[in-house]
């Protein structure tokens, strides 16, 4: 069975890698991207490979650590989570080539391909042209171990002329199955009907650029489902001793401990630097315009929504209300760049949760005067 026979089994009647992308894919009203091959609320952030891999290097700069290994071992957690959930189960045999829905899982990500360089001692896989190196690695090693029950220990090196190769080494380690791991918020609820642009401009652009590769606007897009971020932050928390860059004094989580504050600034500092420097022009009028950046900021990428805002101050200080957020930190950080594209100085976020509502409050670093 080839690629496209494979998707036309798990999707309706897509005739190419784009077709199937949008269908396993499905923008919902609440700023969410689901994933219709798996259980309906595994909502999924449709993000930039650059983009990514610079909010990734912004993260680490600001925890003053490398969080690749820590990276690498939540993608190894979600995906043997994930192969338990949903209609798509675990690979079988040693021969990845005939591993059909992993490799649809993989191009319809916009993860990359596969294949086997040697299996001995040490099997050795090779992706080329990873989307991350880290998730790719922590992927192929859970896709390994399911198909072969066996516990394995992983490295991976990475260059431009082989690609990315895992090296995989049989472990007797005993670690038990993943458990479901729920956010620290509670989301208002979660959308019921598809987004109300046309499905054509949410996918505008979108071009199958090779094997495991697609982009949006030319530029290549990956989705990630949000268990993997919130497992990854939890490998992070216990090394994290404070923010060392960054404008860390610009960020307020009410009812968060100190280390998971300090993950939440450097995620959200580092989202709202990467998007001050793309250069986006932000128009603001009055309150009722922050639907619309929400809207595009947002929900275009899968970060979530926003169901009401209002005016708080006289200096462009806003309160919003999240319907659904991916995840708070990323998306007040993307919401404060907007903010400081808007009015051309500092600002500052406030994040509180009450009564299963998430509040995000935009204001100036700065008091000014009246």
């Amino acid at each position: 069975m080839g690629l496209m026979d494979s998707i036309r089994k798990y999707f309706s009647t897509p005739s190419s890698l784009e077709e199937g992308v949008k269908e396993r894919w499905k923008a919902f009203d609440d700023g969410t991207y689901r994933d219709s091959s798996r259980d309906h609320d595994e909502i999924a952030w449709r993000v930039g490979v650059g983009w990514f891999e610079s909010w990734f290097q912004g993260l680490e700069k600001r925890a003053d650590q490398s969080l690749g290994r820590r990276l690498a071992h939540a993608a190894v957690e979600h995906e043997e989570y994930m192969m338990g959930s949903g209609d798509w189960g675990t690979p079988s045999g040693r021969v990845p080539a005939s591993w059909f829905q992993t490799i649809l899982r993989w191009e319809t990500s916009g993860l990359g391909r596969f294949r086997i360089l040697e299996d001995g001692d040490e099997t050795r896989i090779v992706v080329e042209q990873p989307a991350s190196g880290p998730i790719c690695s922590g992927f192929i090693t859970a896709a390994w171990e399911g198909a072969t029950s066996k516990r394995h220990r992983f490295l991976w090196s990475e260059s431009a002329g082989e690609g990315l190769v895992i090296t995989l080494t049989q472990d007797v380690a005993q670690i038990p199955n993943p458990k479901p791991l729920n956010p620290t918020w509670n989301d208002q609820g979660f959308g019921t009907g598809a987004m109300s642009e046309s499905n054509n401009e949410m996918w505008l652009d979108l071009r199958s650029d090779s094997h495991g590769q697609w982009s949006i606007l030319g530029e290549r897009r990956m989705f990630l489902h949000r268990d993997l971020i919130l497992r990854f932050e939890e490998y992070c928390l216990p090394y994290l001793d404070g923010i060392s860059e960054g404008r860390a004094e610009d960020y307020t989580w009410k009812g968060l401990d100190e280390k998971r504050s300090a993950w939440w600034t450097a995620a959200a500092d580092s989202a709202r630097k990467r998007f001050v420097t793309e250069g986006h022009h932000v128009l603001v009028r009055d309150s009722s315009d922050w639907a619309s950046i929400a809207r595009r900021h947002l929900s275009y990428h899968g970060l979530g929504g926003i169901e009401s805002m209002k005016q708080i101050d006289g200096h462009g200080g806003v309160s919003l209300d999240f319907s659904t957020a991916f995840h708070p930190a990323i998306a007040s950080g993307v919401l404060l760049g907007c903010w400081e594209r808007a009015y051309g100085r500092n600002g500052r976020a406030s994040i509180r949760f009450e009564k299963g509502k998430v509040t995000l409050d935009l204001l100036s670093s700065r008091e000014i005067a009246a």
